[in-house]
């Protein structure tokens, strides 16, 4: 329960087989690939050996791929927005594969094949929207002249007959205008917002009348169709029609294309595998007819990792070589892989959001995992809701084979489902309903002894940081720093209670006296070991002061624990008071409404209580617990592997698993 020990492999082979080492390291999904030109003592080698080659990139490859991927997803969105919705979507229900495996699922051919089939649909179905959207305005514009009964078209001697479209509001004053100046108006259709007219007047005023339509802001208007606009109107809506039901035709074509999309989804995993090997192809050295890769890969799963390669190449055709990192590689570049029992992996993902431990620092995970597990219990504290996230996730995980990173957020609630059930029993709290029996520790009675178990638990976490600062200082051989940063605040702290227990509890004057002589030495303890350790006694006084002032700080962080009993005590009170609240109804409404508002309410403190439980939780790790031991700074290990968008990848008949 550590970081993983990594060892760096070195792996030599064909050119001719470079493709398939690199699917076989890609299938194991635990080697990272390493950068071999980065200018290192550690790449020396490739000047040495290799110094004409330069780093290799596969950028027009992996455009071609993009784009490729780029046509899948337009074509999978096209189906699932345009198709016809009787007919049956068949997606890609997750599972567990190898990479060998998915390969096989779909070919280029086939995939060229069913794009083209998709992009003619497509092309259909962009020139049926087109039409209607022209044939749309056409109608919209035809709506408006509909009532128009002779085109102006036939010259006169002396008169001239126009079209023009004005502002509704300026219409009447408009029509008077022109009237006023002998013209003959008739309108032809108004709305809310225009007006559209025609207009008979004398040739010889034309100048006049074209200064009013311009003082007005009217527009004049040339009818564009042959045809008079009641008639082109029949003929376009027709027109509508018809394309109105090759749409429709044209729905149920693309519905049936659903059954393809199971297929273009394993296409686009297979692409999307294929373009993260060609993202790496600049980390390696390909020379001649000989390809060299080194990568970092954890000590445990180096036999997992040979029987993986052995499904894509033959033992005798590589090169593999193991070493051990060396101190400039430890400080440089070895990630951090963590190594877990499964119980505590799912909790990795906290440290991973606070910062991985470097290669060589203790793993915190397996420290804070049981304090996390009592502290979100003692949270939220309902058996009911409890027991309600152990069937859910206990269902989920059953049922549906999810990807890692949901899985081990599921795993997560599964496990912190237990202590909740078990604090829920110990206050007697089921779904805020108490059960007749007498509680271990009551919310109503018992909450300075809840207050008080609070601050003990928090003692005794900050007692185990403590220790781990200790330890640490201890491996880095700096003993009297695990003195003074670890061994003398937990002296401080044990002197503390000695003290309390002593005064308060037993009243016995020796164990007082005992407890204040060993807090006494170990703060002194804090203030002369900088004083030992500087070439400046003054300076080093100084330093051993403040960091004895220090223990205010501790004050806060007993404080913070507080809050253990604080939410557990509010959770469940609101979840009381919600029962209560619906306890006063009616009968009749409280076996009807008041069953949804017991669903609704208590959905929203179980909601409430989670995420107050997670995230007080975190903190009091991150803060109190971490601020005590924790450096973090690790480089996460990034192993050359696939997207696992629809499936988990998986090699077959090994003992690794890789997350």
């Amino acid at each position: 329960m550590a970081v993983s020990k990594m060892h760096k492999l070195t792996i030599i082979a064909e050119q001719k087989n470079s493709e398939q080492l690199l699917r076989g390291i890609q299938s194991f999904q635990g080697v990272q690939l390493r950068d071999v030109f980065t200018e290192s003592a550690n790449n020396a080698w490739v000047k040495k050996y290799f110094p004409e080659t330069k780093p290799q990139t596969a950028q027009t490859e992996s455009q071609h791929l993009t784009k490729m991927i780029e046509r899948i997803n337009a074509s999978t969105q096209f189906i699932a927005h345009y198709g016809s919705t009787k007919e049956k979507g068949l997606h890609l229900n997750r599972q567990k594969l190898s990479l060998k495996e998915l390969e096989q699922r779909v070919t280029p051919d086939e995939l060229e094949a069913e794009l083209q089939a998709v992009e003619a649909l497509q092309e259909q179905f962009t020139t049926l929207n087109s039409q209607e959207t022209e044939l749309t305005e056409k109608e919209q514009l035809l709506i408006q002249w509909q009532q128009l009964d002779v085109l102006p078209t036939q010259q006169l001697k002396t008169s001239d007959w126009q079209l023009a479209t004005c502002d509704m509001t300026a219409w009447e004053t408009l029509r008077q205008a022109l009237v006023a100046s002998g013209s003959h108006v008739e309108e032809i259709y108004s709305d809310d917002k225009i007006t559209n007219f025609s207009y008979l007047f004398l040739k010889a005023a034309t100048s006049q009348v074209n200064e009013i339509l311009q003082r007005f802001g009217a527009v004049a208007f040339v009818y564009p169709y042959p045809a008079l606009p009641g008639a082109e109107l029949k003929s376009v809506q027709q027109a509508l029609k018809a394309n109105h039901q090759a749409q429709k035709k044209l729905a149920l074509l693309i519905g049936q294309k659903r059954i393809i999309v199971e297929k273009l989804e394993w296409a686009e995993e297979q692409l999307l595998a294929q373009r993260n090997r060609l993202q790496v192809a600049d980390r390696y050295v390909k020379a001649g007819r000989v390809v060299t890769i080194q990568g970092w890969i954890a000590e445990n799963e180096l036999t997992a990792f040979k029987q993986t390669l052995a499904h894509y190449l033959e033992p005798s055709d590589i090169y593999l070589e193991v070493s051990e990192p060396t101190k400039a590689e430890i400080a440089a570049e070895v990630p951090t892989k963590l190594n877990n029992h499964p119980l505590v992996k799912p909790f990795e993902m906290l440290t991973e959001m606070y910062s991985l431990p470097k290669y060589e620092e203790v793993d915190p995970t397996p420290w804070f995992m049981p304090f996390y597990l009592v502290f979100f219990g003692m949270m939220v504290a309902d058996a009911g809701y409890g027991t309600l996230m152990l069937v859910a996730t206990l269902l989920i995980d059953k049922l549906k084979i999810l990807p890692r990173s949901t899985k081990r957020f599921v795993d997560f609630f599964k496990i912190l489902a237990i202590p909740t059930i078990i604090w829920g029993i110990l206050y007697d709290s089921y779904f805020g309903f108490a059960l007749p029996y007498q509680p271990v520790l009551s919310t109503s009675k018992d909450v300075i002894a809840i207050l008080i178990l609070s601050i003990v638990f928090g003692l005794i976490q900050i007692f185990v940081g403590l220790g781990l600062a200790a330890r640490e200082k201890i491996k880095a051989k700096n003993y009297l720093q695990a003195v003074s940063d670890g061994f003398a605040w937990q002296g401080i702290l044990v002197g503390l209670v000695l003290a309390l227990v002593g005064r308060l509890l037993l009243q016995q004057a020796a164990l007082f006296s005992l407890g204040v002589i060993v807090a006494i030495i170990s703060a002194v303890a804090i203030v002369i070991i900088p004083m030992v350790q500087s070439a400046s006694k003054v300076k080093g006084l100084a330093k051993g002061a403040y960091s004895l002032y220090g223990i205010t700080g501790y004050i806060g962080d007993l404080v913070s624990y507080t809050r253990l009993m604080a939410l557990g005590i509010s959770g469940g009170s609101i979840a009381a008071a919600f029962n209560m609240l619906v306890g006063f109804m009616p009968p009749v409404a409280r076996f009807t409404v008041g069953i949804f508002l017991m669903l609704a309410l208590h959905g929203l403190n179980i909601f409430l209580s989670l995420l107050s439980a997670y995230v007080h939780g975190a903190r009091l790790q991150y803060v109190e617990f971490f601020g005590k031991f924790y450096e973090g700074g690790g480089k996460p290990f990034a192993p050359l592997k696939t997207e696992e968008k629809y499936l988990n990848i998986e090699e077959r008949n090994t003992g690794g698993k890789h997350t």
